[in-house]
């Protein structure tokens, strides 16, 4: 069996309930009132004057098989949209479904997205590109399948590090190799439970591929997050003290941003087929996205302008024998 698969299966699988905590655990994701919860209001919160722009329009939410609440949450910033969530596991958006908490799902796996061309306005993406094995894949299928553009929040890119901290871990490593110690790959640390590679996405990655599909532009914003055991059941309270430690976390992380220090945790990411109007590029300035305005290929210019050339002469030679 290739890995690919073995690891469709794996994930398929893991939103099975086990165990009592893991009842627990699914209930805590509806709380709107726990510190994972503001923690994920966060990472939405930019998007809502962008998706309040596109009122009516048609989405597709990609690895979004926790009873589909990513739909859930995109619609509560903007009713009007038309969302279909979908996931490589069905057992979760079934009882979403069974329940009334969503109207309707398709079991997809995001390599092969069984939906036509342009099907939808946009697919949205919300930490899930780091769990595909083949990642890119999907990304390609989502672009396919998006007549408008696609949306990311995931991960941040961690190299490369900054100078100052690049030359810091040099230093301890030649001190190790010194002292007879094993210097680890700086990416073993990067594998999860079911195998995979976590691909984190970084901002160059983005560029490069609306370059290569000579896609007229791309937005980027990065913030801070920090993830602590018990966050899914600890009340947002002024006398928390696992509240105040996230909260503590996110601020130094920023701190080591602000200074050179360190990278980002996560990055929002906007692919567009189809480029936003002023007012929306407008908007994602306000909430401190980077737009960057993608130059087209002169080559390929000349060569679709040579084709189009070319069938008008023939065409006038068919006209006028």
């Amino acid at each position: 069996m290739m890995f690919n698969e073995t690891s469709y299966r794996i994930h398929k699988e893991c939103l099975l309930v086990n165990s009592e905590n893991d009842k627990r655990l699914q209930k805590s994701w509806f709380n709107q009132d726990t510190v994972d919860h503001w923690r994920h209001a966060r990472m939405y919160a930019p998007l809502i004057p962008l998706l309040r722009s596109f009122p009516g329009t048609s989405w597709l939410t990609v690895g979004d098989g926790r009873f589909g609440l990513d739909s859930v949450r995109l619609k509560r910033i903007e009713p009007s949209l038309k969302i279909l969530p979908t996931d490589v596991s069905p057992y979760l958006l079934e009882e979403a479904k069974r329940h009334a908490i969503i109207e309707d799902y398709s079991v997809e796996n995001a390599e092969f997205l069984s939906f036509k061309d342009n099907e939808f306005d946009f697919a949205f993406c919300k930490e899930a590109f780091h769990h595909f094995p083949r990642p890119y894949l999907a990304v390609y299928e989502m672009l396919r399948v998006a007549r408008k553009g696609i949306f990311f929040i995931e991960p941040n890119e961690k190299y490369p590090l900054p100078a100052f901290r690049n030359l810091l871990g040099n230093i301890i490593n030649v001190l190790k190799k010194a002292a007879g110690q094993v210097i680890p790959h700086r990416d073993s640390a990067f594998f999860e439970i079911a195998g995979n590679y976590i691909y984190t996405l970084s901002k160059r990655e983005v560029e490069k591929i609306g370059l290569g599909l000579q896609l007229p532009g791309v937005a980027t914003k990065f913030f801070n997050d920090h993830y602590e055991e018990g966050v899914e059941f600890e009340k947002i309270s002024d006398s928390s003290k696992l509240f105040a430690k996230v909260r503590k976390k996110i601020a130094w992380r920023q701190l080591k941003c602000d200074v050179g220090l360190s990278f980002p945790s996560n990055i929002i990411a906007c692919i567009f087929k189809e480029l936003p109007d002023s007012k929306t590029l407008d908007l994602l300035k306000k909430e401190d996205f980077e737009v960057n305005l993608l130059p087209r290929n002169p080559f390929l210019q000349k060569i679709v302008a040579a084709f189009f050339c070319c069938t008008e002469a023939v065409a006038c030679l068919v006209l006028y024998h």
